[in-house]
Parts: structure tokens; sequence; C-alpha cells
């Protein structure tokens, strides 16, 4: 019977193992799909997103990030804080939820106007009554335009704005259809190179970029360089004032931590990866979340950053150096008051012990009745003395007690010699009664 159980148990105990063993296989090699809202497929961000996705998926086991096009930063942000998406590309300017963090900066967008070489616009504000080309109505370019001409002063019964596809707005503008194409795009742009190259267009400069920021603190004053689209003849012919803002890589803030330590980690640690397939990974950098950008920090990117951050103690050090020199101070002095108060007592009961020395010293010595008389008075009053130091914590109990018992032993000296002389005294006369309930 006994033995059919022990069967059964290691049978039981064998089985667990193997669906513990089981279990844990399958989770180790669960792959987990990722999904990554990049902008349009001609933007830089789809192409720095398509990059990233290559070289996690290469580097990454049983995690896959798929990056699909969407419209732009808008529709990204919407995506992201309703659930569908995991990640985004975000220009910064953009209000995100607190269900949106930030992974990471990208790079830096610039605010980009094009027309005609021979057109009449001159300036931002020379768009009224004009025709302009902007981003899908989703996308973070419409907005940025929006938000421009409301600071210029153009409503929209001034100007036309027309959302549309980069590829729309080129082919648009080239046939006259429009008058003028906005961007919001990093210098350089592919499809702003594939406009100017072939037709005769030129950039207009975005003046008060200092005052933009004022109302929408993400962006800051920047330039187009010299020659960003052509070299020869230069194009822009001279370094262009612009307002510029980054593009952050977001996250959800429920993403898990791990996961998104993983993905900091290969922006940084895989960076010659990344810019053989993108020259712009070359401007990947942390996020200061503490500056102009609003986003939270993802816990999960601000792990991989403070990872070589000094620890408390260690950037405490001097610190705790100091509070520590202090307290082996103040321990020691403290160790020296000690000592010195001990020292102080046992001199106090040392300086009691040999008077009573004395005292019996002269009791042996003398046969005066008067002398006798005396001494038993110091007695007495050195009684009343040690008790006095005891409850005032200047002698220790068992010091007391030590001396209780000489004090005794004296005190007999002097009653023996005293009845030698033939004049004894009764108990209540020698206060040993009083010595009694003290040590009682």
């Amino acid at each position: 019977m006994m033995e059919g159980k022990i069967r059964f148990i290691v049978v039981a105990i064998v089985w667990l193992a193997a669906l513990s063993a089981i279990l844990g296989w399958v989770l180790s090699t669960r792959e987990t799909r990722l999904s990554f809202a990049a902008g349009p497929r001609s933007g830089e961000s789809f192409q720095l997103a398509s990059a990233i996705a290559q070289v996690f998926n290469e580097t990454v086991p049983n995690v896959t990030i798929d990056v699909f096009e969407t419209n732009g930063s808008s529709q990204n942000v919407k995506l992201l804080e309703s659930g569908p998406v995991d990640l985004a590309t975000m220009q910064a300017d953009i209000r995100a939820d607190d269900s949106v963090s930030a992974v990471a900066s990208l790079y830096f967008d610039a605010y980009q106007l094009i027309v005609n070489e021979s057109s009449d616009i001159q300036r931002f504000e020379d768009l009224a009554g004009y025709r302009v080309a902007i981003g899908p109505a989703d996308s973070g370019q419409s907005a940025a335009f929006l938000f421009a001409a409301e600071h210029y002063g153009l409503s929209s019964e001034q100007l036309t704005a027309l959302p549309m596809s980069e590829e729309a707005a080129n082919f648009a503008v080239i046939m006259g259809q429009v008058d003028a194409v906005f961007r919001v795009r990093a210098p350089g742009n592919v499809s702003i190179r594939e406009l100017v190259r072939d037709h005769p267009m030129r950039l207009v400069p975005i003046q008060q970029s200092q005052a933009l920021s004022i109302s929408k603190p993400t962006l800051a004053p920047g330039l187009i360089p010299l020659g960003s689209y052509r070299g020869s003849p230069p194009l822009p012919d001279r370094d262009l004032p612009t307002a510029v803002l980054e593009r952050l890589l977001v996250a959800r803030a429920d993403l898990d931590v791990n996961l998104v330590h993983t993905i900091t980690r290969t922006l940084f640690e895989r960076r010659s990866d990344l810019i053989a397939l993108n020259n712009l990974a070359g401007f990947i950098g942390a996020v200061d979340s503490e500056g102009r950008n609003s986003t939270p920090l993802h816990p999960g990117a601000r792990r991989y950053h403070d990872r070589e951050k000094p620890d408390f103690w260690q950037q405490n050090t001097r610190l705790l150096a100091s509070l520590l020199y202090v307290v082996a101070i103040a321990s020691s002095a403290a160790l020296a008051l000690r000592s010195h108060f001990m020292r102080r007592r046992r001199v106090r009961i040392g300086n009691y012990t040999m008077q009573l020395m004395e005292i019996a010293k002269q009791a042996r010595n003398t046969g005066s009745v008067q002398t006798l008389y005396e001494l038993k008075d110091r007695l007495i009053h050195m009684l009343h003395q040690v008790v006095q130091d005891l409850d005032k914590d200047r002698v220790s109990q068992e010091e007391f007690e030590h001396f209780s018992f000489t004090w005794q032993a004296v005190d007999t000296v002097v009653r023996d010699s005293l009845a030698m002389t033939g004049r004894p005294l009764s108990a209540s006369d020698t206060g040993a009664d009083e010595t009694r309930q003290t040590n009682g």
C-alpha cells in the first residue's frame, strides 16, 4: 500500500516537472508582435522606422516590429492613444495624453515653404490669396501650417490650404495647380529634393521662429543649411532661417518596461547598423524630458539611460563620508564622556572607601569615647552623601552595594571599639538600620 503511494507521488512529480518545462519552452518561444505607426511611406520617419524595425527584428529574438503607413503624427498619436499600435513617430508639438511616453529623439524637422522661382511669395505672410498644398488632415504638417498661419494673421478666408500627399503636392506645384508647398521635414528631405532637382523652385525663409516658440515651446529657431538641396548653384543660396522641432519615437505608456528598454538599447547600441540603412539614424539621441519636450520619458527608456548613473551612495560619497566622520567624532566624544563619567564615579566611590578605611584605622587606635562618637557621626554623614549620590547617578547600584558592605564592617569596628570603652551604642544610634533599609 505504502509502496503504491510512493510510486504515485514520484510519477506526479515527474509529470509536473515535464509540464513546467513545456510551459517554460512555450513562453520562451512565444513571439511578440509590435505595431509601429510611422507616417507617409515617402517621409523620413517611415524610412527610419523601417530601418529600426529591420535591425531590431534581426537582433532581438521572439519580438517582431511591423511598420505601417499613416497620414502622419496626429493620426499616429490617435492610434497610440486608442490602443491599436504600440509604437509611433510623432512631431514634438503634437499634444498627447498620459497614455503616450517618449522613447527617443529621432531627428529634427524644419518648417519648409517651397514656391516657384518666379513667385512673388517672399515671406510666409505673403501667402494671402494663394493656394498652398499642406499635409493630410491627420498629419502634424497640417497642424503646423495652421498654427503658423494663425501666428502671421492669415485667416482661412485669406488663403486656400489644400491637404494632399507629398507626391500629389509635388505634381500640383509643378503643374501650377497650387502656388506653394508647406512641409515639416528634415533638411535635405528626399521628396523636396526630387521637387527642386529638375524644376525652378526656391525656399522661402520662415521668420519670427523665436516668437513662434513663445506660443509653442517645442519649436526652436533653426536653419536650413546652405546647399541642402543643391550644391551648384546652391539651394538654398544661404543659411535659411526657419523653425525646427524634434521628431520623437513614442510608445504606449503601459508597454512592457523590459521591452522598451530593449528597443532603446537597440537604438543606441546598434547605431552603426542603423546608419548603414538610414543616415538620419546618426541624429538619434536621448529625449530632453526636462527641456522643450513635454512628453514624459517611458520608464524602460529611462532605465537604459540611467544604467551608468551613480546610485545614491555613489552620488553622495563625500556627504556620507562627512556624516560618518561626524558620527565617529560624536561616538568618540560620547565614549570619552562616558569614560570620564565612569572614572569620576570610581574616583568618588574610591574616596568614600578611603575615608572608611581611615575611620576604621582611627577607631582601632583611639580609646577616646568622644572621638569614636565623632567617627560615628562621620559614618552617618557619609552614608547620607552616598545615598544622595546614588539617587543622582553619581555612583552605581553595584558600587553602592560594595560601599554598604564596607560601611557596615567599619561601623562594626566603631561599635566594638565603643564596647571596649564600656559605652556601647544601640543599633538605632549606629545608623545600621538605615543602611539595611537603603540596601533593601
